[in-house]
C-alpha cells in the first residue's frame, strides 16, 4: 500500500506549526515512507521471527514439528527453531538461559548479527562484526566496512555513533536520524 509524504507527516505529527523547517519535515516524511516500504516488503528472502511459543520442557511433544523446547529459568521454556539461518536470526533476542539451552539442543552457537545486541551474545566475527558499547547497559554488533557503516549509522543514537566511529576508525556522514 502506497503511503504519501503528507500521510507520513500526519502520522508523525509534523504539522506546519512545529519547530521543524518544511525541508526537515519533508526529509523525515521521506525517510519514514522509505522505512515503511522496506518493512512492508515480504519477499521470499524476508526474515520472519519464530513466535515465542511457551512449552513444557518435560513433555515429549512439547513443540510443533521442526521446533524444540529450550528450558529457561523462572518456569519459562520456549520452542526454538534449530535450522541454522532461523536460529541465527532469533537467538540474539532470547534470554541467556534460553540461548544456553538452545545452543545445547540445536548444537549451534548463537552470535549477534549486524544491528543486534551483544550484551548477552558475542558478535559474529566471521561476518566482520565488532561489539560497540554505547552505555553501561547497551552494546551492539556493528559492521565497520565503509558501505555498511554509512548505511547503518544514520539510525543510531548519538552515543552509539561516537563509540562506533572511535572503534571502527570511521566517520558517520549522515547524522540525520528518525525520531
Amino acid at each position: 500500500q502506497a503511503i504519501s509524504r503528507e500521510s507520513a507527516a500526519r502520522v508523525l505529527g509534523l504539522r506546519r506549526h512545529s519547530r521543524m523547517t518544511t525541508s526537515t519535515r519533508r526529509r523525515v516524511a521521506v525517510a519514514l515512507v522509505s522505512l515503511l516500504a522496506a518493512c512492508a516488503s515480504s519477499g521470499e528472502g524476508a526474515w520472519k521471527p519464530t513466535p515465542a511459543l511457551r512449552c513444557d520442557a518435560d513433555a515429549e511433544a512439547a513443540c510443533p514439528d521442526g521446533l524444540v523446547c529450550a528450558r529457561g529459568s523462572h518456569g519459562w521454556s520456549q520452542c526454538v527453531d534449530c535450522t541454522p539461518k532461523q536460529f541465527s536470526y532469533d537467538c540474539p533476542s532470547w534470554w541467556d538461559e534460553i540461548v544456553a539451552s538452545a545452543e545445547h539442543l540445536c548444537d549451534l552457537k548463537c552470535f549477534g548479527r549486524r544491528g543486534s545486541q551483544c550484551v548477552t551474545v558475542k558478535c559474529d566475527e566471521s561476518q566482520g562484526l565488532v561489539c560497540v558499547s554505547s552505555s553501561p547497559s547497551w552494546r551492539q554488533c556493528v559492521d565497520c566496512s565503509a558501505d555498511s557503516f554509512q548505511e547503518d549509522c544514520s539510525y543510531w543514537s548519538e552515543d552509539l555513533v561516537v563509540a562506533a566511529e572511535e572503534q571502527c576508525g570511521a566517520i558517520c556522514h549522515s547524522r540525520f536520524r528518525l525520531l
